[in-house]
């Protein structure tokens, strides 16, 4: 008689012994794990929202006593902690609204004492060298001319001063540690407009910003001038940024320059940022990885006669100084450290994985800067880096190898030309970097995804010509600050900078316009499982277990493309927050990709709206309607056509010649026959599809709307001052003409 055999059970014994034996081989092959794990407890464990965070810690110290029992762990675990528990308790002390505290309010008008702590801003004079909002920390500050002065000690708050534009504009060149004395007003950031628009002021709250000052230009006096080593680094890159750009013709290629090379925090013209941030090459306009990781080769290929273990210490000093220039951010901090940690452990000749050297690398960033681990920028570094680690070190063999067995038969190397092997070289080259770049960027572009609602389908080819073209920037631009004292050499070396420039501008916008695809912010555990399946896909060993994951990921990818085909129409009613502004009405029809706006009252309607819609998956607005000739109907319509591209606006006659260039503008009849769009006085009527509206505005911020079906009323509400009101409608299956 045959013995049917059982299904093979796992006892939960078993099961947490083999995660044990797993835990405790991943630490013994990355101790630094323990070490970022011990950072991130520590971080997660001051948040003050009102969640017992402090049982974190415990909870962490229990784990890895059971996962990893022995008495180093525990104590590689406990030891690191501290400093990192030190640290965020510090920032966590630093992250609060003084000026609020003592004002007691959110907007007042004061006259304050501010120094400069931007490190964009220049004492030079130029359009180049100008930035519209600059960093400061106030001193002290009085609500009157005979009011007592309000004086911070020890940590001074910091607040965002913008310095105006156009007619309004400060024009006194302000550097690093410059006093100034100023009247002004300082605010709060609003918040968002509505949910799924950009929340500025949680953004500026993670740079331990929770004001803002609009000072008088006219009012502003500078009250001494800035010293110290960090003024005088910072005038030496901007004298060394003005000498290399001293025969550029164009504002925004001096400006890209400054960004690029120098790390300054300046405003380019947002068909160009919108270009770059499309394309996927947004990381090249702020120094970063990128521009360390080249600093650091060329200073490598420079002292190539220096022994090797010296070289890697040497070349610590001067790329120091250089990202202390750039204003020593995040990114430049980030990279800085992981290239340190990288080259110190070379020079000692101490061997261990890349991926331990970027785990402790990321210990002692958050150990610096505890609040990077809330920050984006944070996860798109480490990403990065963690995805080009993971590679194999012989990709590009394995991919010429793979191609020559498909193509041909590969010759034996005795009888293969010098030539051919010196292709076969090149070629080598070429797919490793096409590989870490499709990596690199697939990694990021998820991460596009979830924070901006954008993936960039052209980020390969845009960062594979355009990253060589910064490298090529460097050089020339050495050259350039070296001939500079030579007159015409210098200025011909300058000329040829530029072009590196533009044409790196004309790549971004060119790749930024070509493809786009704006997909739905995805639900946080989808990313997660995507990373985690291009992680074991580029470390499978097998074909089988490798098509899984791609499998997994391709499904995934769809899932997110096609979510928005399920979203229901809807209406979007938001109502402006001052007095006089027109309420705005947004259709959309997600499954079909289209949407139509009535009004676009100011700046910040026009972004939220574009906001919404990138949530939604709409990349095309059908129309804009614009309900009269007054600024409060269509002051954010230039904020929103950047962002979301327009086919058609109608307006009134008196509003032609204001509204933006490029999309097809059509005057609205006042009483002519009916149409999609029709104006009379405060009473505006729209049709799309089958829905009828009637938006009637007392130029108050409050509204009324009435919806009708078919001729059959199904809505009739008021919209209240400073809100957002949606309502799902049935789809729109045409759009009258």
């Amino acid at each position: 008689m045959e013995s049917v055999p059982g299904h093979r059970t796992v006892s939960p014994r078993a099961l947490f012994r083999r995660i044990r034996t797993g835990a405790t081989a991943f630490e013994q092959s990355c101790p630094a794990a323990l070490f970022l794990l011990a950072a991130v407890t520590a971080v997660l464990s001051v948040r003050g929202d009102g969640f017992p965070y402090a049982v974190i810690p415990v909870a962490s110290v229990l784990l890895a006593w059971a996962l990893i029992p022995t008495r180093d762990a525990l104590v590689r675990f406990a030891l690191p902690m501290l400093p990192a528990l030190l640290a965020a308790l510090a920032c966590s002390g630093k992250q609060r609204n003084f000026i609020a505290d003592e004002a007691g309010r959110a907007r007042f008008a004061a006259e304050a004492e501010l120094t400069i702590d931007d490190p964009s801003a220049s004492a030079r004079s130029g359009e180049a060298f100008r930035v519209r909002n600059l960093q400061c920390r106030v001193k002290r500050f009085r609500y009157g001319a005979n009011a007592p002065w309000i004086e911070f000690e020890g940590s001074m708050p910091r607040v965002l001063m913008d310095c105006g534009r156009g007619e309004n504009a400060i024009m006194i060149p302000l550097g690093f540690g410059d006093t100034v004395l100023a009247k002004g007003v300082f605010s709060a950031p609003e918040p968002p407009l509505f949910s799924g628009s950009f929340d500025y002021a949680a953004y500026l709250e993670h740079e331990g910003i929770y004001e803002m000052f609009r000072p008088e230009p006219d009012s502003l006096e500078v009250v001494s001038r800035g010293t110290g080593f960090r003024r005088t680094l910072y005038d030496l890159r901007d004298a060394a940024l003005a000498a290399v750009c001293r025969g550029f013709r164009s504002v925004e290629n001096a400006r890209m320059a400054g960004a690029m090379l120098g790390g300054r925090r300046i405003a380019l013209e947002k068909e160009t940022r919108a270009g770059f941030l499309s394309s996927g090459t947004i990381h090249i306009l702020t120094v970063s990885g990128t521009h360390v990781g080249i600093f650091a080769s060329l200073l490598l290929l420079i002292l190539v006669w220096v022994p090797f273990r010296k070289r890697c210490l040497f070349v610590l000093v001067p790329l120091l100084f250089y990202a202390l220039s750039t204003g020593m951010r995040e990114p430049a901090m980030r990279a800085y450290v992981m290239i340190a940690a990288f080259l110190i452990l070379r020079s000692l000749l101490l061997a261990t994985s890349h991926i331990n050297t970027l785990m402790l690398a990321a210990y002692v960033i958050l150990v610096i800067s505890p609040a990077s681990l809330l920050k984006p920028g944070m996860c798109y570094s480490f990403l990065s880096v963690a995805l080009l680690l993971s590679l194999p070190r012989d990709v590009g063999s394995i991919m010429l190898g793979f191609l020559s067995r498909k193509l041909s038969q590969p010759l034996p190397v005795r009888y293969t030309p010098v030539w051919r092997i010196r292709v076969s070289r090149w070629l080598r080259v070429l797919l490793s970097a096409l590989a870490a770049t499709a990596v690199a960027s697939l990694g990021s572009g998820v991460l596009s995804i979830l924070y901006q609602g954008l993936f960039p389908v052209s980020a390969v080819p845009a960062n594979l010509l355009a990253i060589p073209l910064v490298y090529l920037a460097f050089v020339v631009a050495g050259v350039t600050l070296l001939s500079s004292w030579m007159g015409p050499a210098g200025l011909f070396f300058s000329g040829a900078l530029e072009q590196v420039f533009r044409l790196i501008g004309w790549l971004g916008r060119f790749f930024g316009g070509l493809c786009g695809m704006a997909i739905p912010r995805p639900p946080v555990w989808t990313v997660v499982l995507f990373l985690a399946s291009l992680f074991y896909l580029l470390h499978a060993k097998h074909w089988r277990r490798a098509a899984s994951a791609a499998a997994l990921m391709a499904a995934l990818f769809s899932f997110w493309c096609f979510r928005a085909a399920f979203f229901p129409a809807e209406i979007l009613v938001v109502s402006g927050g001052g007095t006089g502004q027109e309420p705005a009405v947004v259709v959309t029809d997600p499954a079909l990709g289209r949407a139509d706006v009535v009004n676009v009252p100011d700046y910040r309607t026009g972004s939220a709206l574009a906001d919404y819609l990138h949530e939604r998956g709409i990349t095309l607005c059908r129309s804009v309607a614009v309900s009269s000739g007054r600024k409060a109907s269509f002051d954010g319509l230039d904020t929103f056509a950047e962002q979301i591209p327009i086919l058609d606006i109608y307006s009134p006659s008196n509003a032609l010649g204001k509204m933006p260039d490029g999309p097809t503008v059509t005057a609205l009849p006042y009483n002519g026959a009916i149409s999609s769009y029709k104006l009379s006085g405060e009473h505006f009527s729209f049709s799309i599809g089958t829905i009828d509206g009637i938006l009637l505005s007392n130029h108050t911020g409050r509204g009324h709307l009435t919806l009708r079906q078919d001729g059959i009323p199904f809505s009739d509400a008021e919209i209240p001052q400073t809100s957002a009101w949606r309502l799902h409608i049935q789809p729109v299956e045409s759009i009258t003409p």
